[in-house]
């Protein structure tokens, strides 16, 4: 969808019916060139040009239909006069009337501007101000209402957070419609009515269900449910003992790292742990607050692993190090070379290094098993064909996949091969393989994912995902696996045949998927700066937020969702809300 223009003449208007008429086409929606209905309904509400509320102005190109379970519109209110500005109006049907709440958000001119709009609401009968009580947001905000309790029922501390996230300097509910307006001029050439639609609509589902009228939905605080029970050698990422919406000391928040990571964080009881640069960053998983800081030698580009008070990194200078979690002190280093990113399972580290790739020339590996606690070698395994990838523990077996493509499982006791299947591509495979209920699911260079039996290496199925590399390892769930590639997102297959469910598409490709219970987070969309929530059964996106660079692998604990990007900005969201941080818990930087 392009970019909507600017201005009131006729290429400018011929070109937005144009635009207006293709949004209509790619929802299914109705379009109208014009609708008097519209007009009259919201010229008081939003005036344009220099006549205000007293000018003529007009709806034109409105589009009607339905949006995420919405029945949304949008539509242009210009001006009347040659001059006339052109205002966007974006509405949202509500499930049942309210009276007005009309929110403002000022900040500039507050010793001036903002106390003359509050006198005008106080000289015009039957209006009221409304203060939330919150000084930092009382000072900056007029709402304007014919209900003081509906409003303070309406602006909870989550949709006044959410509400200002956007770009939303005006927003009102009023009768059966919550609408926003576009600001007119330059400053509304970057808006996407479908994102402002679905932003509208997200407001109406974060609002207390019971003002709707249905008083069985006014939400309670409930315990946490108990975590279902997760498939033998499956991780979804470490969880954490403490911190989520649970915990009265969460609140969503951000903090910037003076470097840029090297891969995605790892969480556990409480603790963030990020390497990047040649740092290992721990964080405090409620506040973002930094503990403490480990320098290595050279840069640290994989995610720790962490196991009880032990954390292991791998970095570019060979060494596996195993650091105190309280005080990140080095207990011990051992050189095993140029790794993917440790597993440590019953007391063992895994190593794999890493090998050069060429088509003709594949430079072997080495798997490593490494007392954890000690960090004397156990046993080494030389890898003839190389590997790209970390290794997978699961019944007794340690999975390591191939550079182009081949599977070898080796026992954790002494390292010898149980099985090897030889399923050579001429295509660089990076991912490490799941194993779950006694298969093994992996993904190739080539867009092929493959299951096999954990115990003896049988193929049971393959099947083309997207048709572009598979980079990460698949999510497993109760009936499917969830494969991301490089190309084309997310896809859907089922476990037992391979065939596709369904597909997330993704035009730069997604992160690896991490699913916890009923829910699912990715990272995808355009340059993979997008991280949303859907469900992994049917794909439906719950929500979306925009990233500030290309993000990791998100990481689910304890109900809060963590991700960073390449700008080094490490984020804390609600994992079901999706919950941005207020600005008092945003610009946190470690120096």
């Amino acid at each position: 969808m392009a970019r909507w223009g600017i201005g009131t003449g006729q290429a400018g208007l011929r070109r937005r019916r144009a635009e207006r008429q293709l949004l209509a086409a790619e929802q299914g929606w109705d379009f109208h060139e014009e609708s008097p209905e519209l007009a009259a309904r919201w010229h008081e509400a939003v005036p344009v040009g220099a006549g205000g509320r007293d000018a003529a102005s007009h709806a034109r190109f409105a589009a009607t239909g339905m949006l995420d379970g919405h029945r949304v519109t949008v539509f242009d209110l210009v001006g009347g006069g040659p001059d006339g500005d052109i205002r966007t109006v974006h509405l949202v049907e509500l499930p049942c009337p309210l009276p007005l709440v009309a929110v403002a958000r000022h900040t500039l001119a507050l010793d001036t501007l903002l106390p003359l709009l509050r006198r005008r609401v106080l000289e015009t009968p039957g209006r009221h101000l409304y203060e939330s009580g919150d000084p930092e947001y009382d000072a900056v905000h007029l709402v304007e209402t014919t209900d003081p309790g509906l409003a303070a029922r309406l602006l909870t501390p989550a949709v006044r957070e959410y509400a200002d996230d956007r770009r939303w300097l005006e927003w009102r509910v009023d009768d059966r419609w919550l609408c926003y307006a576009g600001n007119p001029g330059p400053a509304a050439a970057g808006e996407n009515p479908p994102a402002v639609l679905r932003s509208l609509a997200r407001l109406v589902d974060l609002a207390d269900p019971a003002l709707w009228g249905d008083q069985s939905l006014t939400r309670k605080p409930v315990a946490p449910a108990a975590a279902p029970p997760r498939p033998a050698g499956t991780s979804t990422g470490p969880s954490t003992a403490r911190g989520g919406p649970g915990h009265a000391g969460f609140h969503p928040w951000s903090t910037r790292l003076p470097e840029r990571p090297g891969s995605a964080p790892a969480v556990r009881a409480g603790t963030l742990y990020q390497a990047a640069g040649p740092h290992c960053y721990a964080l405090d998983a409620l506040t973002g607050r930094l503990r403490w800081r480990h320098q290595a030698q050279d840069r640290l580009t994989t995610t720790p692993a962490v196991a009880g008070d032990t954390v292991y990194l791998t970095g570019e200078d060979g060494l596996l190090r195993a650091l105190d979690a309280t005080d990140g002190a080095e207990r011990w280093s051992t050189r095993v070379g140029t790794c993917a990113a440790p597993t440590v399972a019953d007391g063992v580290v895994y190593t794999v290094t890493t090998s050069e790739f060429r088509l003709q020339h594949v430079r072997s590996s080495t798997l490593t098993a490494t007392d954890a606690r000690t960090g004397r070698t156990r046993w080494q395994q030389h890898l003839p064909d190389g590997s790209c990838s970390a290794a997978t523990v699961a019944g007794g077996l340690v999975h390591v996949t191939g550079v182009k493509g081949q599977l070898g499982a080796y026992r954790t006791e002494d390292g010898e091969r149980v099985w090897y299947d030889d399923n050579a591509e001429r295509y660089l495979a990076l991912c490490a393989p799941s194993v779950a209920d006694g298969t093994v699911y992996l993904g190739t260079g080539g867009g092929l994912a493959h299951a096999f039996d954990a115990a003896t290496g049988r193929q049971r199925w393959g099947a083309e995902a997207g048709g572009t590399a598979i980079d990460h390892s698949p999510a497993v769930t109760h009936d499917l696996i969830l494969v991301a590639d490089f190309g084309t997102g997310v896809h859907a297959l089922d476990r037992t045949t391979g065939m596709r469910r369904w597909h997330l598409p993704g035009p730069h490709g997604a992160s690896a998927v991490t699913v916890s219970g009923s829910d699912a987070w990715v990272v995808t969309g355009p340059r993979r700066r997008v991280l949303l929530r859907l469900d992994p059964t049917t794909g439906t996106v719950h929500w979306r937020r925009t990233l500030d660079a290309p993000g990791s692998r998100p990481v689910h604990a304890d109900g809060v969702v963590y991700a960073t990007t390449a700008k080094g900005t490490v984020l804390a969201l609600d994992a079901l809300t999706g919950r941005r941080p207020a600005l008092r818990q945003r610009g946190q930087r470690i120096p």
